[in-house]
């Protein structure tokens, strides 16, 4: 790619690589000195995915631990339990999770607003690693980082 591809790239409002480095535009640079980016690709939970609000807000930057990939038992606090990276059905879910025989939970933050949880087949889902947040913004009520509109439901 030239500097010219890259700069058309860079200017269009439509290309997911313009949109993520507006929304990233207010991380400090030094913070991503402190990555170990050799522990595991970094994962961004989407601008429309609540299912972890206000503990993930939407454009919470997370690392992947891809060697933990069996789910954890026992009973955590609210920030203690373990957050996992799961793939259901072509979509990935960022999300607490609860193995019960050849059934996966996957459980939703209680402030969220979304179900619960939602009972899918061990089968059919792949469990792609342990996430830990490097970078959350701050969980408004607005469109980015928290529910959209504006009263509580």
């Amino acid at each position: 790619m030239d500097k010219r591809e890259l700069t058309a790239i860079l200017h269009d409002p439509a290309s997911t690589m313009h949109r993520l480095l507006r929304m990233w535009g207010n991380v400090p640079l030094l913070l991503m000195l402190d990555v170990d980016w050799e522990r595991g690709p970094l994962v961004l939970v989407g601008t429309a995915d609540r299912m972890m609000w206000p503990l993930l807000p939407p454009g919470s930057l997370l690392q992947l631990d891809q060697t933990v990939r069996t789910i954890a038992d026992g009973q955590f606090t609210e920030f203690d339990r373990p957050i996992y990276l799961i793939e259901y059905r072509n979509r990935f879910h960022c999300c607490h999770a609860q193995r019960r025989g050849e059934t996966l939970r996957l459980i939703s933050h209680g402030e969220s607003g979304r179900p619960p949880s939602i009972s899918v087949s061990l089968k059919e889902a792949r469990v792609r690693g342990r996430v830990t947040p490097i970078f959350r913004p701050l969980a408004s009520r607005g469109r980015i980082a928290g529910r959209s509109g504006g009263g509580r439901r």
